[in-house]
């Protein structure tokens, strides 16, 4: 009878030990989250909608304007407006088409259209993604100039209109090429780390036989 009641009243300590260790155990924090990457957000932007469009999907369409709506552009190229084929009223349109009847899809895409402001109202991208829209006649290319800074990334990206054959060329003040994509897609973009900082110029490139209205995009 002893030993039974011994073995009860050791399994009564250990469970109130095991308890209080529970109690005494500090909270598991939540991870930190990364604030988005607003020109990688560009780029899945337009990754979802090249799959949207080989699918025929209106949802994926939808995400991918949403995405593109929330990534935070400078403010001049934010108040600008354009007509090229990548920005989230373009997407927007393309996913109204891609749903067809569907009313209450219809409605859905309009109400995130018309949502007031950038998904992204401050973040440590500063004044925000760079991004123009140039024309970029046949089988020529655009040229401009950055000032870039030494040891930090610079990446350049293009996305002409689709079918384009577009190609990014990177090169430093001495002329040697850091970096070329030309890849015959419609879509090149160019990731470096210079070694000093100093003046780069960049060719935005147009292979095709057409015009291709075409965003640029930097951080």
């Amino acid at each position: 009878m002893k030993r039974k009641i011994l073995v009860a009243s050791a399994a009564m300590m250990l469970a109130q030990g095991g308890a209080m260790a529970q109690q005494a155990a500090p909270a598991a924090q939540p991870a930190a989250v990364k604030p988005a990457d607003p020109f990688a957000q560009a780029i899945a932007a337009r990754q979802v909608a090249d799959f949207a469009r080989r699918e025929g999907d209106p949802y994926a369409m939808l995400t991918a304007a949403r995405m593109l709506k929330q990534v935070p552009m400078s403010e001049g190229e934010a108040a600008a407006g354009d007509d090229a084929a990548f920005s989230p009223d373009a997407l927007f349109a393309e996913a109204k088409a891609l749903a067809r009847d569907d009313q209450a899809l219809l409605l859905q895409i309009r109400l995130s259209q018309s949502a007031s402001g950038r998904g992204v109202m401050a973040s440590a991208f500063g004044k925000g993604l760079v991004r123009r829209v140039q024309d970029v006649n046949p089988r020529n290319a655009y040229r401009f100039t950055v000032i870039a800074k030494g040891g930090e990334p610079l990446r350049i990206g293009a996305i002409g209109d689709i079918g384009t054959s577009m190609y990014i060329r990177l090169l430093d003040a001495s002329g040697k090429q850091l970096c070329l994509d030309d890849n015959a897609d419609y879509a090149p973009v160019c990731a470096v780390t210079p070694r000093a900082s100093g003046e780069y110029r960049i060719d935005i490139g147009n292979k095709s036989a057409a015009k291709s209205r075409t965003v640029i995009l930097s951080n």
